[in-house]
């Protein structure tokens, strides 16, 4: 061997492609993003099983239905059923109203059947105007449209607006108050 030659080199690992170096940096901030992403929504999901506001959506959800169906029954009434009527009216109603439809039921029976009517009521539109959680009442405005059918005649479909009072009970909530809302011009 000469001084002028080269030693000689062990050979060298085979350099690893371009591409493949570029492809492992963007799954690397990838998983990166992913993991921040995680974090970010798992921190956003367990402050929100804390929250409150969902309570409150909940009943606010649970008054409004229960506030149409209530609208619905005490606007829907058959003469050849009234009996039937009458005890959904009951079923619906809770503290004064419940009291005013117990006392005045005969009343309220007769003047049905001897109207020969059947009143049908479906929900334009509602929504919620108060809620008070703690103390288990609602305030809610509704509007009704009532198909009214007199025996032998066409039917005739008015427009209500009710606003409706309801109380938290045990089965659920129901209506305490039932009042016309008049528009200003009336």
């Amino acid at each position: 061997m000469t001084v002028l030659d080269d030693p000689p080199t062990a050979p060298s690992a085979p350099a690893r492609p371009r591409q493949a170096t570029t492809l492992v940096r963007v799954l690397a901030v990838l998983v990166a993003v992913a993991a921040v992403v995680a974090a970010f929504f798992g921190v956003r999901w367990a402050l929100a099983l804390g929250d409150d506001g969902l309570e409150l959506a909940d009943q606010r959800d649970a008054v409004l239905l229960d506030a149409q169906q209530a609208a619905i029954n005490l606007n829907s009434l058959d003469f050849t059923h009234v009996d039937a009527g009458l005890d959904l009216w009951e079923q619906t109603s809770t503290g004064p109203l419940l009291d005013e439809f117990r006392a005045n039921r005969a009343e309220y029976s007769k003047v049905v059947t001897d109207s020969k009517r059947v009143t049908t009521a479906t929900i334009a539109d509602a929504a919620v105007a108060e809620l008070d959680v703690r103390a288990g009442t609602a305030r809610v405005i509704i509007g009704v449209d009532v198909k009214v059918v007199p025996q032998g005649q066409d039917p005739v479909v008015t427009r209500q607006r009710l606003q409706l009072e309801m109380t938290r009970t045990d089965a659920g909530w129901k209506a305490s108050r039932l009042a016309p809302v008049r528009s200003p011009a009336s």
